[in-house]
């Protein structure tokens, strides 16, 4: 009897170690989001609670008390490079997000200690604290999400959206300077590249960055071999430096070459380019 009893209780006992170790579906599941923005890659970690029929701001996150902006561990961010997060410079690395909700307006603040709790949250460990107003969301979130809006070059927002608040996080980052260095490094390993040589000028001149280089990187491009689009590009910025004549013969001559290789966008781009230019 004492056997059977002691049998009983190291196979109920294998059970619930059995059964602890199952993974096993979880109310707030983990999610990641991914974004480049310009050259910088960021990566959110967090977990997803639901509204769940429940008063959420001003009840089960309660105005005024800090918030690790959702569930289970504390939801962290990630970029690999300096960036500008709500007006404030920060240094590329892992943080945790933190947030006072409010009716009026809500704190954020990204702290050093990726681990960190509300129970253990130090805000002398804040690198970044900043006041977002909120917005109201027509339709209700149920389950919190993040995500990036409004991509540009240099810039995007990262949303938070939960119950019925829309927060919009400014982020600003510096992919231009970034890739002005990375195209002037790659030409020295490019040489005789047309290829290259035309995207940097193309870049450059989409940009505005320095026009003289790339009307040099243009030339460099057609003189190693002409090409439609690398014609093309050469006639845009003799005509953005307002060198009319020779952004009509440029364009002229992408247009022949356009019609002999039968890519009728460029023959198409080009004699609208040459009739506007001649009005001049």
């Amino acid at each position: 009897m004492i056997k059977r009893t002691i049998l009983s209780a190291a196979l109920i006992g294998s059970f619930f170690l059995s059964t602890n170790a199952q993974e096993l579906p979880a109310p707030s599941p983990y999610a990641e989001v991914e974004q480049r923005v310009g050259l910088t890659d960021f990566t959110v970690m967090y977990s997803r609670p639901g509204v769940k029929d429940r008063v959420i701001f001003g009840d089960l996150e309660a105005y005024g008390e800090v918030w690790r902006t959702g569930a289970n561990a504390a939801t962290k961010i990630e970029f690999n490079t300096d960036v500008n997060i709500a007006g404030k410079d920060v240094k590329a690395g892992t943080y945790s997000i933190f947030t006072i909700p409010g009716k009026e307006m809500w704190k954020f603040h990204l702290n050093s200690d990726t681990k960190a709790t509300e129970n253990s949250y130090d805000a002398e460990k804040n690198v970044l604290s900043a006041e977002i107003k909120p917005e109201n969301l027509v339709q209700k979130r149920e389950s919190m999400l993040f995500y990036f809006d409004k991509l540009r070059d240099e810039s995007a927002v990262l949303v938070l959206e939960w119950e019925n608040v829309h927060l919009s996080i400014p982020i600003k980052v510096a992919a231009l300077e970034q890739a002005k260095k990375n195209i002037e490094a790659k030409m020295k390993e490019l040489e005789g590249n047309y290829s290259a040589y035309n995207s940097s000028a193309r870049y450059y001149l989409n940009n505005e960055i320095d026009l003289k280089q790339a009307l040099m990187w243009s030339k460099k491009s057609v003189e190693i071999e002409e090409k439609f689009w690398n014609v093309y590009t050469l006639s845009l910025i003799y005509h953005k430096l307002g060198e009319t004549k020779e952004a009509i013969k440029a364009a002229n001559r992408s247009l022949e070459l356009a019609t002999a290789a039968d890519y009728e966008p460029y023959v198409k781009m080009n004699k609208e380019n040459i009739a506007a230019w001649s009005k001049k």
